[in-house]
């Protein structure tokens, strides 16, 4: 699996360019939450996993269930269901669990807090896209698990179409999921990467919302026109 995502990297010509102040930033052990926002969808998705591959193998990404279709991946990813059915529900209870199981075991868990692709508040050019509220899960895993969590913030946005997609309905905005990551062949891509946030500093504030809020701020906090 480790070679999947370099190979789907390498096949689609992407430069990944990290910006980071250390030269580690992913532990070669113990239990870790690493955080992004969902730029893209895919691209954003593949760089995560091809990153830390290079330095362990004990990792999952929780993303959603229509990712799981690659076969020699399958096993990397848990899948987490947003609609608000019975079947959804019973999904993500049974993917609670494996994602627990992978942190209690000292695993690397890989996550999107928002659970969607950011989008435009507004079909403005120079309105950036953002992801919607961050969901309380990933605090709550962390303070379950007594894991510390590592931010990463994945620089640009999907094309105009996709957000007057988005404004349409998610169907549609599904099926250019693919025309995005055609549209990244042979680009660069930008990834920040923080300093981890220890559990220590997560039990303090205790609090869900405060903790959600703050792995978010830490992550935008990584974008360079932030700064």
């Amino acid at each position: 699996p480790e070679n999947f995502w370099h190979d789907a990297l390498e096949k689609l010509k992407l430069n990944i360019n990290v910006h980071c102040n250390r030269e580690n930033p992913i532990p070669k052990q113990g239990r870790l939450i690493i955080v992004s926002n969902h730029a893209f969808g895919v691209a954003d998705g593949l760089t995560m996993c091809s990153l830390v591959t290079k330095i362990r193998q004990d990792y999952k990404l929780i993303t959603h269930k229509v990712l799981r279709q690659a076969e020699a991946v399958k096993h990397k990813i848990i899948p987490f269901d947003f609609a608000q059915t019975k079947e959804a529900i019973k999904t993500n209870i049974n993917s609670r669990k494996e994602a627990e199981e992978v942190l209690k075991n000292d695993g690397v868990l890989l996550i999107f807090p928002s659970g969607a692709i950011s989008t435009k508040p507004k079909l403005k050019r120079k309105i950036k896209a953002i992801d919607g509220e961050w969901k309380q899960f990933t605090s709550k895993l962390a303070i379950r698990t007594k894991s510390p969590v590592l931010p990463m913030f994945f620089e640009g946005q999907n094309s105009e179409l996709f957000h007057i997609a988005n404004k349409i309905g998610q169907t549609f905005r599904y099926s250019l999921m693919m025309y995005e990551l055609k549209r990244k062949i042979g680009k660069t891509i930008n990834v920040h990467i923080g300093n981890i946030i220890p559990f220590k500093e997560i039990k303090t504030i205790g609090d869900l919302k405060e903790i959600t809020k703050l792995l978010r701020n830490k992550t935008y906090n990584l974008d360079p026109d932030n700064n």
